[in-house]
């Protein structure tokens, strides 16, 4: 069995730790500029007529859980489409990177200088050059 005095005098010594550190946080410009900043946006809010839950939402965050998850990363920005013209022998090849295997050969014949070939088209162009090209099959 524990001694309920010492027990209470345990409590009442941690009650005031907490306190002397709770009054050193309070004393720090942080948390006195975090504090500021709190009472501005609850100031706004009711300027406006909101809540807490409207700001979230207006933000895109229906719920403050779902503000606290990590955010998917970014969509990856697509390669432009390009038309590659093979300086020896005139051939064409559309495409967003080198990785097309006529590329990949072009490379390995003429070296790094096919990706100086590569002139940026738009969408509406490669698409078209790409219908025209016959199917394989």
């Amino acid at each position: 069995m524990t001694n309920p005095i010492a027990q209470h005098e345990k409590l009442k010594q941690e009650q005031a730790r907490i306190a002397e550190e709770l009054e050193k946080l309070e004393q720090e410009k942080a948390y006195q500029q975090a504090v500021q900043f709190k009472a501005d946006i609850d100031e706004v809010l009711r300027k406006h007529g909101k809540t807490e839950a409207d700001l979230l939402v207006f933000f895109n965050q229906p719920s403050a859980k779902k503000a606290n998850k990590s955010s998917p990363s970014q969509p990856k920005k697509t390669l432009p489409w390009k038309r590659y013209t093979n300086k020896h022998t005139d051939e064409e090849v559309i495409a967003k990177s080198l990785k097309k295997p006529e590329l990949q050969a072009w490379k390995k014949e003429y070296g790094e200088e096919v990706q100086s070939w590569g002139v940026e088209i738009s969408d509406e162009e490669a698409a078209k050059a790409l219908s025209e090209e016959p199917q394989k099959g």
